[in-house]
């Protein structure tokens, strides 16, 4: 029985280094991530849109705003997009927020009708 048993741990000591890393990739497969997508994520960007409208909105000349995000880009919409210090003022803020590059971000002037036609 002893003999039995020496001659498993004996097996067992050749492949110990195969099995460490088969045990870690096995782990590390099994290891939660957060990049799935998963249907409570879509209320995730609804809070981080609303966020940013309302940081916007709080900005000298920006006025109501609505934001659009995407993983390739930003879109909004502002009253005070008609002047140039406001929409710099807006890119800035994205940037700053989002990571993306100002050639990602745009910014239109809003239909002050527009939840009316809608």
């Amino acid at each position: 029985m002893a003999e039995a048993g020496e001659a498993f741990m004996e097996r067992v000591g050749r492949w110990k280094y195969v099995l460490l890393v088969a045990a870690v990739g096995l782990g590390l497969l099994l290891w939660p991530s957060g990049g799935s997508r998963r249907p409570e994520d879509a209320s995730a960007e609804v809070t981080e849109e609303a966020r940013l409208e309302e940081l916007l909105s709080a900005m000298e000349g920006v006025g109501r705003s609505e934001v659009l995000l995407s993983e390739s880009g930003a879109a909004v919409v502002c009253q005070g997009a008609d002047s140039a210090s406001v929409r710099l003022d807006i890119t800035e803020a994205m940037r700053c927020y989002t990571g993306l590059g100002a050639d990602k971000i745009v910014i239109f002037k809003m239909n002050e009708n527009w939840r009316e036609e809608s």
